[in-house]
């Protein structure tokens, strides 16, 4: 009895979350462009690199930079397959103040 009672809220559960998926759904056009935050500085450097720069008060004391590199097999011609890989390989080969791969002990501390 109790294993019927389990399977019974299982279906329950799903079919509440399956009518309410329906229920949520909503069309998106593809072409649309999003809008950006207006806290937001957006620039542009001379070698092309855009920046993007929010404030944010938490965690304090921290910067927190993510890397967007337009690329990946899916935007690679059969010439330029695995630069995508590369790129993210490079990005912590080494710099002057983490040589070699001491970026990667650092961040895995």
């Amino acid at each position: 009895m109790k294993k019927i009672r389990i399977v019974l809220s299982c279906i329950a559960a799903l079919a509440t979350v399956y009518s309410y998926s329906f229920a949520q759904k909503e069309t998106f056009n593809l072409k649309d462009t999003l809008s950006v935050d207006p806290n937001v500085v957006i620039g542009k450097l001379d070698n092309g690199l855009v920046y993007y720069i929010r404030k944010n008060k938490k965690p304090e004391n921290r910067v927190e930079l993510h890397l967007a590199v337009n690329a990946g097999s899916v935007l690679e011609n059969e010439s330029q397959q695995g630069l995508a890989h590369f790129t993210e390989h490079m990005c912590f080969n080494g710099t002057k103040t983490f040589p070699n791969n001491k970026l990667i002990d650092y961040l895995q501390k």
